[in-house]
């Protein structure tokens, strides 16, 4: 019994969260508490605000009914038009009779048309924004006129009645003083116009309800807040300038086209910057040439132009940048957060850390430590088009990379070594007949040698040159894996002594100019041991090798789909145990998931690396303990290395600074969430069962560090065995188990 109360209020809470996102997200928001200032909003005027909630409960109902989206419906995105259909009809028409058949018909109409909508824009990356609202009212309000027991509702006039029927004398007289000190206030002309103008989104003309709006905007988003503003003094210093006439800057132009159309575009759509705040300036004066001509045009047809001009003015900007070639320095948003800030921070962190998802996974391609004889633009061969190539050779500990006299070919250290496919592909062309060259000597008409070609996608090659006469291990058209066995090093064509050449291109020929392109992981050897790199290329005379994963680590931080972890407080039973669970998402993207507080955690492994890549959730939950405690671990073992990391900006708590740095964002960042993370001797250095990593968050701000959390990491037997976070003067200490299959 206690189970099915559960789930009925877990399915109670879910359908009451969908209604909230759908207000917020009037504002491409997700932020519940905008949600429920905005909720709150609509009800300074009961009739409207009772039929929007109404409509917005209907069309999520109907959503969930009809079995579309799940993901949509709980984001409000098929409902926020039915609740701009419901605030509108509240405004125009008295709540009463037969209006609330009149609303639920919108409702559905208003669904039907952003489910249809949605499917016909998303083809092509575009949204739905307020076009199913603007059709619906189209549709509505004329066939309105034929219904003879709808009245014209008369709310803005006498809102008291409304108030009065809601709650009586003590519900007017508060309304009264709430409403009249509101009014009173003494504030400049401009602000008074700009509050009026935000309320005019839910239908109002109230500087109460701009106030509740322009509150929860500052709430939710600095960098929003900021656009609104900016869009708002634009706006009215262009009708200035313009000698704009009086219909131009209505309450409701101003605040549902112009800050609209200046949001979207500037602060959603595109990654927040100074150039996305000039572009959402540049959408003012194409909102004023569509709010004057569609109001002559629609006009004719006695039909409301309502927000068109900021669906028009918004999709048209972004189905434009859609077609570009390239991003440039205006990039649109790559996965919505809904929030500017989050978008911007994610943006920034993904770019500067996760490379990985912009190249194919290249590793070097010997075994062992090789040294760097002559890398990119080097000063010997590596010059105009081949100039992004590689060249290795082996080297003993005073720098030789021969023993003996040098004289014969099988002197030298890398002679005869395996050379090996750098990643996954399949052979394109091998050339094995050039005979090796004795030590000293050239053959410059055969200048590449013998070559191996291996194709890794369309416009992706690797080509390994000088390898040994007759040593191929595969023959054209063969599909190799990473790390298999192409042939031995040599020393044929230009070579004077053995060495490998290794270099990408974009093209399946021998002689092809080269490509720029980084190696995913590799371990470069240092005063203090080694450190891995990660995404770039090898330096001069560095001295690299491929990484080895440690099977500990590796085991511990490998998260198939359906590995589950029970984790639960080491200190005592106040708090209940909870169970993560890995799962893949529709785009093949791994996550880990807490049953408990419904908290997600994103995260790539490969074979050299574990990351996570974005956290969704209350920042209160352990998986987000545990988010930032492992934010990025090297799956080899590296004693002397401190492995450095930074996080986005997002997970910035101190409200002052973040709202500052939030305003600043688009333009200047001055605080650097830092990651750092070490090693601790395992337990057995051969054959190791247990291991304790230590890592560190702290905040990098002008001329000062501060530390924001310490966290250990106990890995035992392949898996994570504990979790320790200290916070302050606070601890938090965790045990984990992947044993618990009664509890997950």
């Amino acid at each position: 019994m206690s189970n099915v109360r559960a789930g009925r209020g877990a399915a109670f809470s879910s359908f009451m969260q969908a209604v909230l996102h759908s207000y917020s997200l009037l504002f491409f928001s997700q932020h519940r508490g905008f949600a429920a200032l905005l909720l709150l909003a609509t009800f300074l005027n009961p009739g409207a605000g009772a039929a929007g909630l109404a409509a917005t409960v209907l069309a999520v109902a109907g959503a969930r009914a009809g079995g579309f989206s799940r993901d949509l419906t709980q984001l409000g995105a098929y409902s926020f038009n039915a609740l701009l259909v419901g605030l509108a009809l509240g405004t125009f028409y008295r709540p009463a009779g037969s209006f609330w058949l009149v609303l639920a018909v919108g409702a559905v109409l208003a669904l039907a048309l952003a489910v249809a909508l949605s499917g016909w824009l998303g083809k092509n990356g575009l949204p739905i924004l307020s076009l199913p609202f603007v059709g619906t009212l189209w549709l509505l309000l004329p066939a309105a006129e034929q219904f003879h027991r709808l009245s014209l509702s008369e709310g803005s006039i006498y809102w008291l009645n409304d108030v009065y029927a809601v709650g009586g004398e003590q519900l007017v007289g508060l309304a009264q003083r709430v409403g009249g000190l509101a009014e009173s206030w003494p504030l400049p002309a401009g602000l008074t116009t700009y509050l009026r103008a935000l309320s005019a989104v839910l239908f109002q003309d109230s500087v109460l309800g701009g106030a509740l709006v322009a509150a929860g905007l500052l709430w939710h988003s600095r960098i929003a807040f900021c656009l609104s503003v900016l869009a708002f003094a634009a706006a009215t210093g262009f009708a200035r300038l313009a000698g704009a006439p009086p219909e131009l800057l209505t309450h409701y132009d101003l605040g549902a086209n112009y800050l609209m159309a200046a949001l979207a575009v500037g602060g959603v759509f595109l990654i927040p910057s100074a150039r996305s705040y000039l572009v959402a300036l540049l959408t003012v004066p194409f909102t004023a040439v569509l709010v004057v001509g569609l109001g002559k045009v629609l006009g004719a047809a006695s039909l409301p132009v309502l927000s068109l001009p900021f669906c028009l003015v918004a999709l048209l900007a972004l189905y434009c940048l859609l077609l570009r070639p390239a991003p440039g320095r205006l990039p649109l948003t790559p996965f919505q957060l809904y929030s500017p800030e989050r978008n911007l921070y994610g943006f920034l962190n993904d770019r500067e850390r996760l490379q990985s998802r912009l190249y194919v996974h290249l590793s070097l391609p010997f075994r062992g430590e090789w040294r760097v004889t002559q890398g990119y633009d080097g000063g010997l061969t590596h010059q105009g088009d081949w100039a992004q190539a590689l060249d290795f050779m082996v080297a003993d500990a005073e720098g030789q990379t021969y023993h003996g006299s040098g004289a014969a070919l099988p002197d030298y250290y890398c002679f005869s070594k395996p050379v090996l496919a750098c990643a996954d592909g399949v052979v394109e062309a091998v050339v094995m007949h050039i005979d090796d060259n004795p030590p000293g000597t050239v053959n410059t008409q055969q200048n590449w040698g013998n070559t191996i070609i291996l194709k890794h996608l369309d416009g992706l090659y690797s080509k390994v040159s000088h390898l040994r006469a007759h040593s191929a291990q595969v023959r054209v058209g063969d599909f190799v894996r990473r790390g298999d066995v192409l042939a031995r090093c040599g020393n044929s064509g230009r070579s004077a002594q053995p060495h490998l050449h290794f270099q990408v291109q974009a093209t399946p020929y021998i002689g092809s100019r080269t490509l720029a392109y980084p190696v995913a992981y590799f371990l470069q050897k240092t005063g203090r041991g080694h450190e891995l790199r990660s995404f770039t290329q090898p330096v001069l005379h560095a001295e690299v090798s491929n990484p080895e994963p440690n099977a500990l680590l590796s085991q511990a931080f490998r998260f198939q789909p359906g590995y589950r972890l029970s984790v639960w407080a080491a200190t005592g039973p106040e708090a209940p145990a909870q169970c993560w669970e890995a799962f893949t998402d529709a785009y093949n993207k791994t996550y880990l998931r807490c049953h408990t507080t419904g908290a997600v955690a994103y995260f790539e492994h490969h074979e050299s690396s574990f990351c996570f890549t974005g956290y969704y959730g209350p920042e209160q939950a352990w998986l987000y303990l545990f988010y930032q405690a492992a934010y990025r671990v090297p799956l080899t073992y590296l004693p002397e290395q401190t492995v450095a990391d930074t996080f986005p900006l997002s997970t910035v708590v101190r409200p002052v600074l973040k709202w500052l740095q939030d305003a600043l964002a688009p333009f200047v960042l001055f605080i650097r969430p830092t990651f750092a993370l070490r090693y601790e001797a395992p337990d057995n250095p051969y054959h190791p069962r247990a291991m304790r990593l230590r890592s560190q968050v702290a905040l990098e701000l002008p001329g000062r560090r501060q530390v924001q959390s310490r966290a250990e990491l106990d890995l035992r037997d392949g898996a994570l065995a504990g979790l320790t976070v200290h916070h302050g003067t606070q601890t938090v200490q965790l045990m984990c188990s992947p044993e618990a299959p009664a509890l997950c």
